[in-house]
């Protein structure tokens, strides 16, 4: 009886010592969390609050956030008030010091990078959903994923110096696959001959830029405002006269009201596209996220 409660003492304290030695993350959205466990690999246990066929803009937050948030080491967020709605709420509700903002257990990795679409002027709510600092949804575009990557991998190795180079070499690899794939991404956009196109939100403005593609018409008549009769008018003519022959609808997004476009435009396809990992059921990993957005486009030439 006393080995066995000796060798159950054991396990107890190895399981344990394992756990602490594996840094908690808690990342904001699906992709994310993509990186983080890409970059950490088994040095981290990473779990995301958002899913990928739900809106980051808008999320609950629930309590079961809040206790994970409290025994979280890092919680990594997008910035750029993605997250505005509902993740101050989160944090607070946490209770863990060291995961507020201006703590080196928090990170938010769109203002590191280069943003689009930064606002100067007097902004509203009159503008609509507006991101002032600049649009939040630099994950769609793969470059930048390889620059999200290099940051995850500086603020892991700061809490913990062990595994920096570990935390180096898989950013670097990832930065490396998403320049090799880029190229390829771009061949084959550029082979269907497409160039503008229509969406539901901005969440493809990244996509949009880094393929060199033009962005139409949207259907929100202004940032996070549902499409009105006298918008989808306007999107319809304003499609019909640049020729455009496809929408992307994102995930999150119902698609009822592009199809409804597409039957006054002869010839537009309207696409369903994922714009997170788990934003459909084959979608895995990040590449997959890029790819069924260039497949997308490929319809167009078949």
């Amino acid at each position: 009886m006393i080995s066995k409660i000796r060798i159950f003492l054991l396990l107890a304290f190895f399981c344990a010592s394992k756990s602490y030695a594996v840094l908690k993350v808690m990342a904001s959205t699906e992709n994310l969390k993509t990186v983080v466990k890409e970059i950490g690999g088994a040095h981290v246990e990473v779990e995301s609050y958002c899913k990928g066929n739900q809106d980051p803009h808008y999320l609950e937050a629930k309590p079961s956030f809040m206790i994970k948030t409290h025994q979280a080491d890092l919680v990594i967020a997008m910035g750029l008030e993605l997250e505005v709605a509902w993740l101050p709420k989160v944090l607070s509700g946490g209770r863990n010091l060291k995961v507020m903002k201006g703590k080196k257990g928090y990170l938010e990795v769109g203002p590191l990078l280069d943003v689009l679409e930064v606002h100067t002027g007097h902004i509203t709510r009159a503008d609509g959903d507006v991101h002032p600092d600049g649009n939040p949804h630099v994950d769609l575009d793969p470059i930048r994923i390889g620059q999200i990557g290099k940051h995850v991998a500086a603020r892991l190795a700061l809490l913990d110096s062990k595994n920096k180079g570990v935390y180096e070499a898989n950013a670097q690899k990832l930065m490396e696959r998403m320049e090799a794939k880029t190229k390829v991404w771009a061949k084959r956009i550029a082979a269907t001959g497409t160039k503008k196109i229509v969406t539901y939100h901005k969440t493809l403005t990244y996509f949009i830029d880094r393929f060199g593609l033009q962005s139409a018409a949207i259907l929100e008549p202004l940032p996070g405002v549902p499409p009105t009769a006298a918008h989808i008018l306007d999107v319809i003519k304003v499609a019909k006269q640049a020729g455009v022959k496809l929408t992307l609808v994102e995930n999150i997004y119902d698609d009822s009201v592009a199809k409804r476009v597409a039957k006054e435009l002869p010839g537009m396809r309207v696409v369903k596209v994922p714009i997170s990992v788990g934003g459909r059921q084959d979608i895995l990993k990040l590449d997959d996220v890029f790819e069924a957005l260039v497949v997308a486009f490929e319809g167009d030439s078949k």
